[in-house]
């Protein structure tokens, strides 16, 4: 595998958990942070402090937004084509100065079948509604002019739900095997 400079992530909890596993990677993990809460800030993160010019950045949002609160607001795709579009644009507030190549967006992973729920943060929707937000919300990111990092078929069932040996039977992704993956195949197109 190719070593790539060093790789940080922000974001949700998303960004932590198997990205921890990735060597030469920082995690910078905001706790329960929201797509809408980025895409509305009125001060989002300076990374020029914490992130040389030179390395990757990596943010991961959108999952709890599918999870707990797309499904309330209908039209649920409205809704989702609103988060994108705020979420990239406070990307674009975000990285001023910085080359848009080393700038990813961590898709947001499949729901899991059977998963523990959190009073907190509860499921709303069914299962398979979820999997469409999610579906949706990712084909939009993937639109977006930075990096799309695309691991959802691999983590996921036929059905599209995260595969449950992979995970931490919540809403986590614990097998960071895909996300190497991903980065061998981007090194090869990239080469």
């Amino acid at each position: 595998m190719k070593t790539y400079p060093k790789i940080y992530t922000f974001g949700d909890s998303h960004c932590w958990h198997a990205w921890l596993k990735v060597p030469n990677t920082v995690t910078n993990c905001g706790g329960a942070m929201t797509m809408y809460s980025f895409g509305i800030a009125e001060q989002l993160p300076i990374l020029e402090a914490q992130v040389p010019l030179d390395s990757i950045i990596v943010f991961s949002l959108g999952e709890i937004d599918c999870r707990c609160y797309v499904h309330k607001y209908q039209p649920w795709r409205k809704t989702v084509e609103s988060l994108v579009e705020k979420y990239i644009r406070g990307l674009d507030i975000c990285i001023v100065g910085r080359d848009p190549k080393l700038v990813w967006i961590y898709n947001v992973l499949p729901p899991i079948k059977n998963a523990g729920e959190s009073p907190s943060f509860p499921f709303v929707g069914t299962l398979e509604e979820r999997v469409s937000y999610v579906k949706y919300m990712n084909d939009l990111l993937r639109k977006s002019k930075y990096t799309f990092v695309d691991i959802y078929d691999a983590c996921s069932t036929s059905e599209g739900y995260m595969k449950s040996e992979d995970s931490d039977m919540h809403v986590h992704l614990e097998n960071e095997k895909y996300i190497k993956e991903w980065l061998e195949k981007y090194e090869s197109i990239t080469s």
